[in-house]
């Protein structure tokens, strides 16, 4: 649970810039966006006032309870009533809801639902008062930029985050003959097993050729000797989320596959001595790129060096060539530069990090780069 001293700080945030914009309530709805700010996913909506306490608006058995252990702020609950005819029906909408209980003399409102037409057009309707409807606008770029730094309490429950993977990676017992499938089953109970929630995404186990599928959906594919073993990997703690790639070999590896390992983790290292404060964003990347280009891989290196982190697995920034603007202090961001070669197979090296002040901290630096880490 989100301490009510940490939430609160971020609501004040939020309001003072509802304050510098006339805004009179934010309306949200993004589960992600609802539980940075209240503690719950479990609502319908969560209503912040420029003035008072948040409320969450919450339907009767589909979350109202949830949302009461999980959140300090008050609890509306919207119950519907199903009667024997059609007439009978109550069931209203969130927004109508909002406009009913909260809309009387509002004249601006901020919401992070823009982009749904119908809901903006009820709340606009309902919000009427003669010919004129209260102004609508788009809070999502400030709770982004809120959202990008990190304070202390989240960079420590990522770090809790980090250790559960690794924790878990290392419970596992790898063995020729297991599948995909198996290996990621077994890595997801092991996450939950040491307190996780869940993963932060499917894993990917991507074996042989199949680690040029940057994004692989495990298979029954079978592990057997001499062959890579790439596993991307995070786990869900207290809601926020870790990331971490590792590709392995598994039996003696050749030169060929050592001389690109070690170019992509030059690549990584180059990258993370430029992801600090004040650095522009496509810095580390750019990096990156000027090793695997170098080495005569540029071509195989086909994604983002790295994406923001936090209660979502991706969110901004994102860190690649051609980016504008700057890291800052607080931001944790992934840093993953890796190569495909169709047929031959991946390589991926990546790790969470913090940006600090002077250099980057490594959430997932426990985890050992070491090719050979599965010795059969």
């Amino acid at each position: 649970m989100i301490p009510r001293k940490e939430l609160d700080k971020r609501v004040r945030r939020l309001k003072r810039w509802m304050s510098r914009r006339g805004v009179d309530y934010t309306l949200i709805q993004r589960e992600s966006n609802m539980f940075y700010l209240s503690g719950t996913k479990n609502a319908m909506m969560l209503v912040v006032p420029r003035s008072g306490d948040p409320v969450l608006i919450a339907k009767y058995a589909f979350g109202d309870e949830l949302a009461e252990q999980e959140s300090p702020y008050e609890v509306d609950v919207i119950r519907p009533y199903f009667g024997l005819k059609r007439e009978e029906v109550r069931n209203p909408k969130v927004v109508e809801y909002f406009a009913q209980k909260f809309g009387e003399g509002t004249r601006k409102i901020a919401v992070d639902f823009l982009q749904d037409s119908k809901q903006i057009e009820l709340l606009r309707k309902k919000t009427r008062r003669g010919k004129k409807s209260a102004a609508i606008v788009d809070v999502t770029e400030q709770l982004v930029r809120m959202r990008a730094v990190k304070s202390e309490y989240e960079v420590q429950v990522m770090k809790k985050s980090a250790e559960i993977a690794i924790k878990a990676f290392e419970n596992l017992e790898i063995r020729e003959g297991m599948t995909e499938r198996q290996i990621a089953n077994r890595l997801i109970f092991e996450m939950v097993e040491l307190g996780a929630s869940g993963p932060s995404f499917p894993p990917i186990v991507a074996i042989g050729a199949n680690s040029f599928n940057a994004h692989h959906v495990v298979t029954e594919k079978k592990l057997g000797r001499d062959e890579i073993l790439l596993m991307d990997f995070g786990a869900i703690y207290e809601g926020y989320c870790s990331d971490m790639t590792r590709t392995m070999f598994v039996g003696k590896p050749d030169e060929d596959f050592l001389l690109k390992y070690d170019a992509v983790k030059e690549a990584q290292e180059r990258a993370l001595n430029y992801m600090k404060d004040g650095q522009k964003l496509e810095k580390p990347d750019v990096e990156a790129r000027k090793v695997l280009h170098d080495r005569g891989l540029l071509e195989y290196y086909v994604h983002t060096l790295g994406h923001g982190i936090g209660i979502d697995i991706h969110e901004p920034p994102r860190v690649v060539v051609g980016a504008t603007g700057k890291l800052l202090e607080g931001m944790a961001v992934t840093d993953e530069p890796g190569i495909y070669l169709k047929g031959w197979g991946g390589i991926r090296i990546e790790d969470t990090v913090v940006i600090g002040k002077k250099e980057a901290e490594v959430l997932t630096e426990a985890l050992p780069k070491d090719p050979l880490m599965l010795r059969r």
